[in-house]
């Protein structure tokens, strides 16, 4: 949303500097995407108003006037200038020497065949007003010789661009933007734009037009008003000017004006050639199936039943929130206008927008939302500027058609929850601003939420949220809450799936994140049969792209898409994976949702045993017991260098699939089930730190019975060792004199060592000696000398 600085200070005055403002907002939540300046870029003071005292013909040429213009500095000016649209007496717009176009261009006293010109008379387009270079451009005659150009239009301006979420269509407009500055500044708001004009025309509405609403559920409220007398003609300076600013081509008076209103108060609206209208009569239907229409743009369109249009008697006039239709567009011969305000559904906008390829201005406003209370404002601000600005006359009385509107919530807000929420302690006055700001009006203790915020404020803590944005989002603690001593742990199928990201890293592949939603092609472009599972895909009833409106069956599409890109900016080889979830229908309300693990690996070095080799890479590391690989069936692979593994596959690209995704030379794929890959538990691992002091070593050997087994020796060591005894190793065992027949010698190789501290060789000693004194107890071993 593009908003001009002068058109913003109309409604609210303020003089914080821009990125400071904009660094505000985006505090508040309304981004500042980008600061412009548009126009003049310096030299204000060079452009001055102009006033024609000759025009007469260039003596050296027959396209060029000669001219002497009065800029208010005393001797007129001599300017040669190659228009025609302008006679002696007409008020212009002058650029003196010095001065720089907005295309960077420096003016200079220039000769013209042979003639000085001292300045330029400026068109539109070379004050990046607008389009029009035909001619100059023709001011006001009560503008004052010789006043700074700016004073009167806005030949340079600032324009803030801010990003708009989805729940916020209140703030795509300029007073909408307004609001929000206006309470984060705490200053004060003007007044909603528009204001009543008194109606002179003939008869009533009623004697114009008739209107009925056959679809009110895609068009809650309907309402009209009609001008006599119109003059249809180019809009004055000022307002092609902001037109222009917000980033819309001006086109005519009555068209700019329902785009001012648009971009003013986020109401769209439409001006209908009433003359054209069959029968003026007005009806807001559903399309008839295979219903053809062409709109404004030229394009022959054919709806379909659901598809809202406004139709006359006969054919329709324009298909609702989208366009209107060519042949009842206003003109230049128009003298009767139906200004249409409504309100429409915004899904099912969108969904039309989406079937027919169409987005406006328009369009991306109903989407999201818009209150059904705005339509008076709209009427107000457009009735306004016909009567001032097309000479129109507007007829007594409003077309005004709607059942039981909404009504916005009243929603209870506990200063306790919410300090407690946020952790910042509010003062009443702070909470009491924040909110009447916005709009919010208090009412027996509890808030009513205003029309326009209605969809969006529901509960108490959206109050909550709107206090804390506005009083300030940096003073809430930049710590983490309280909460549960005890820390988390992570859950089965989350340690599953790291360790099959982990074996896949290992194995030298990439991951990747691709989007989980297909388009409806992705079944033929993969070969599927008519009826393999796959092809049943879950739509999305409200998709945000015509391209993007089913969720995905297969992993690995995605992943091809990456390879592709990878592939066409210079790698000489992709190898990728993802692990993620499919979504398979299953009769209940939710569909399936699977995780899987897939890859793709893509040119140089690529092929069906590479890809295998990965899949035994995860099946090893898994532990899984599998009845091997086995001849796939799968259309989307090479039927003779594919296997099909567990609930998977493994293979080579089939030449078509790998062709319809503009892959070029060999491209293989896997994807498995990950919970195929869950494994027998892993015994538990034991450990002892690594220690830093040194060990204390020492021999024994010990003569016991010949029955007497070694690890029976090491088990009593092990126990009367104590902490310090690290290890006890058998290192020989001897039979012979002097040991006793019927008795045997073995050795002992014993570590003291401590994580605390360096060991005595007392320590050792009485270490030893407890062995020794065990194994004489319990075994009948006597230390050998």
């Amino acid at each position: 949303m593009r908003v001009p600085v002068s058109w913003l200070r109309e409604y609210v005055s303020f003089d914080t500097p821009l990125p400071e403002l904009g660094e505000l907002m985006s505090m508040t939540g309304t981004k500042l995407e980008a600061l412009h300046r548009r126009g003049v870029p310096r030299g204000l003071e060079l452009y001055r108003v102009g006033r024609v005292l000759t025009r007469e013909q260039h003596p050296n040429a027959d396209r060029l006037s000669l001219c002497t213009v009065d800029v208010g500095d005393g001797d007129p000016r001599q300017i040669v200038c190659g228009a025609s649209n302008f006679d002696a007496g007409a008020t212009v717009a002058v650029a003196l020497p010095g001065a720089v176009l907005p295309d960077g261009t420096e003016l200079r006293i220039a000769k013209l065949r042979g003639v000085e010109s001292h300045g330029m008379m400026l068109s539109e387009s070379e004050l990046d007003l607008g389009q029009d270079h035909a001619g100059i451009m023709l001011l006001p005659d009560d503008w004052s010789v010789g006043d700074a150009l700016i004073d009167h239009l806005a030949i340079a301006e600032d324009v803030l661009e801010f990003e708009i979420t989805s729940n916020r269509p209140d703030c795509q407009n300029v007073y909408g933007i307004a609001r929000e500055v206006s309470a984060a500044l705490d200053a004060d708001l003007g007044p909603w734009p528009g204001a009543e004009p008194e109606a002179t025309g003939s008869g009533s509405v009623e004697d114009h037009v008739t209107a009925r609403i056959d679809a009110p559920d895609l068009c809650p409220r309907w309402a009209g008003r009609v001008f006599t007398g119109v003059k249809v003609g180019p809009s004055p300076p000022w307002l092609k000017a902001r037109i222009a600013a917000a980033g819309m081509r001006p086109i005519s008076n009555v068209v700019d004006i329902t785009n001012y209103v648009m971009l003013a108060i986020g109401e769209p609206t439409h001006a209908f050639d009433l003359d054209k209208v069959a029968g003026r009569e007005i009806i807001v239907r559903r399309a008839r199936d295979s219903e053809a229409v062409t709109t404004l743009d030229g394009q022959a369109r054919t709806l379909d039943t659901d598809v809202l249009v406004i139709a006359d008697a006969e054919r329709p006039s324009a298909i609702a929130g989208l366009m209107g239709a060519e042949w009842s567009e206003v003109t230049d011969g128009t003298t009767t206008v139906l200004i249409e305000c409504a309100n429409f559904d915004g899904p099912s906008t969108q969904r039309s927008s989406i079937r027919l390829g169409l987005r406006t201005e328009g369009s991306s406003r109903w989407e999201k939302g818009l209150d059904p209370h705005l339509v008076p404002h709209a009427l107000a601000l457009a009735s306004q500027l016909m009567v001032a600005l097309t000479g129109a006359e507007l007829v007594p009385g409003t077309v005004d058609l709607h059942g039981e509107l909404p009504q916005p919530p009243v929603v209870g807000l506990r200063k306790e929850r919410l300090e407690a929420l946020i952790g910042v302690a509010y003062t009443d006055r702070e909470i009491e601003r924040a909110l009447t700001r916005l709009g919010y009006e208090p009412q027996d203790g509890r808030w009513l939420v205003p029309t326009w915020r209605a969809a969006d404020t529901t509960r108490e803590v959206d109050l909550i949220e709107e206090v804390m944005r506005i009083a300030g989002i940096e003073r809430v603690p930049a710590e983490m809450p309280g909460g549960h001593p005890g820390g988390g742990r992570l859950g089965e199928d989350e340690v599953l799936r790291r360790q099959v990201v982990g074996v896949l890293r290992g194995a030298g592949l990439t991951e990747a994140a691709t989007l989980t939603l297909w388009d409806a092609g992705v079944p033929d472009r993969l070969r599927l049969a008519s009826g393999d599972a796959r092809r049943d895909l879950v739509e999305i009833q409200n998709p945000m792209s015509a391209e993007w409106t089913a969720m995905r069956t297969l992993i690995f599409p995605g992943l091809l898409h990456s390879a592709r890109t990878n592939l066409a900016m210079g790698q000489a080889a992709v190898a990728m994976f993802e692990v993620g979830h499919v979504f398979l229908r299953s009769g209940e309300a939710l569909p399936d949702q699977p995780a899987r693990a897939a890859g793709v690996l893509a040119g140089e070095g690529a092929g069906f045993f590479e890809a295998k080799g990965v899949v035994e890479a995860l099946l090893a590391a898994a532990r899984v017991e599998t009845a091997g690989f086995e001849p796939a069936d799968e259309p989307f692979l090479h039927p003779g260098r594919s296997a099909s593994v567990l609930d998977g596959f493994v293979g080579e690209l089939h030449p078509e699939v790998a062709a319809a995704y503009g892959l070029e030379g060999t491209a293989a794929v896997f994807e498995l089930g990950v919970d195929v890959l869950r494994g027998p538990p892993r015994e538990e691992v034991l450990y002892r730190d690594v220690t830093s002091f040194p060990p204390l070593r020492q021999d024994i050997a010990v003569v016991v019975g010949e029955d007497v087994p070694a690890g029976r020796i090491v088990e009593v060591v092990r126990a009367s060792g104590g902490a310090e005894l690290a290890a006890v190793d058998v290192f020989d065992v001897y039979r012979g004199a002097p040991v006793p027949e019927g008795r045997k010698s073995v050795a002992l190789h014993l570590v003291f060592q401590s994580s605390e501290r360096t060991l005595t060789d007392a320590e050792g000693d009485a270490a030893r000696e407890r062995i020794v004194a065990a194994l004489a107890a319990e075994l009948g071993g006597e230390l050998r000398e």
